[in-house]
């Protein structure tokens, strides 16, 4: 016997293209994250001004901070790290990209407050949101490559994963404190000059 599909309407038809266009988008996205990451122009260990990383990613993540989202800085006199300036940049990138759409999910804005301080010989950089918070029984696969709470097309799910890995390499820690309802904050520790 041979097997009869029953024809899809116009609807389900459309429907099943635009599930079959996200997933286009987010494994393109996918490719080019990984793309930039394994970059052969960025294997050149160089003095990275963290600061000014911090405010290039600012200035380009401007269209993200609308609805009252505030940004403050209170930046300590670090000193440089030894590393790779465009993955630093890309960390910087993702964490704050995650704070600003955290506290998009609020109707009044809310603060990012970005520190730089030197501990102990180290770099300490903090971003912390007023945002909802990473519910408990989430927060331990956050760092996992393609976990995401995103919508389909709304992340690759790489973010926190690569963010991760680019830290250990630079010989450095991320870690995590969230509550629900009072927000999150990364602290990412980096060896300094």
């Amino acid at each position: 016997g041979e097997l009869t599909l029953p024809a899809a309407s116009k609807d389900e038809l459309a429907e099943m293209l635009r599930v079959i266009q996200r997933g286009a988008r987010r494994t393109k996205e996918i490719v080019q994250a990984l793309h930039n990451y394994s970059r052969g122009d960025d294997d050149r260990l160089v003095d990275v001004d963290l600061q000014r990383g911090i405010d290039d990613s600012l200035d380009l993540l401007r269209h993200h901070l609308r609805n009252g989202i505030k940004v403050e800085r209170h930046y300590g006199d670090v000193g440089r790290v030894r590393g790779h300036a465009g993955q630093l940049h890309q960390v910087f990138m993702n964490l704050l990209t995650n704070a600003a759409q955290a506290l998009g999910e609020r109707k009044d804005g809310g603060v990012i407050r970005v520190t730089t301080e030197r501990k102990d010989g180290k770099a300490v950089i903090t971003v912390a949101d007023e945002g909802p918070g990473i519910p408990p029984e989430v927060l331990p696969r956050i760092f996992d490559p393609f976990f995401t709470t995103k919508d389909v097309g709304q992340g690759s799910g790489l973010g926190l994963s690569i963010v991760h890995g680019i830290v250990e390499r630079h010989g450095g820690t991320i870690a995590v404190d969230s509550a629900v309802g009072r927000g999150t904050t990364f602290t990412v520790t980096l060896p300094a000059e």
